[in-house]
């Protein structure tokens, strides 16, 4: 009897890289960075990021941070470690319609 080798799984990370933006927000001295110091820079991307407004959108936009406490111990913010964010509510999903 023939046995199966075991399927590889396919990976959104093995996708060519190059058509991936990477954005790096670095502190001073690449010091972890305040809340209010990411949400400066994230504004600075959008910023940034509106003169390709007319040609181009976003596909699959991710975030991924590693939070850590005072003491620079990485920590969970919920169960799940995972927020998603649905930018855009029509008036009928404001009004639970």
């Amino acid at each position: 009897m023939k046995q199966e080798k075991p399927r590889k799984r396919n990976s959104t990370a093995a996708k060519d890289d190059r058509s991936t933006l990477k954005v790096k927000i670095r502190g001073k001295d690449n010091t972890p960075v305040t809340i209010q110091e990411l949400a400066e820079g994230l504004l600075d991307l959008i910023r940034l990021l509106k003169q390709y407004e007319a040609g181009y959108r976003v596909r699959y936009p991710a975030l991924y941070l590693t939070m850590i406490d005072e003491n620079g111990e990485p920590v969970r913010i919920n169960d799940a470690n995972e927020l998603t964010l649905y930018p855009y509510r029509t008036a009928a999903e404001e009004h639970g319609l």
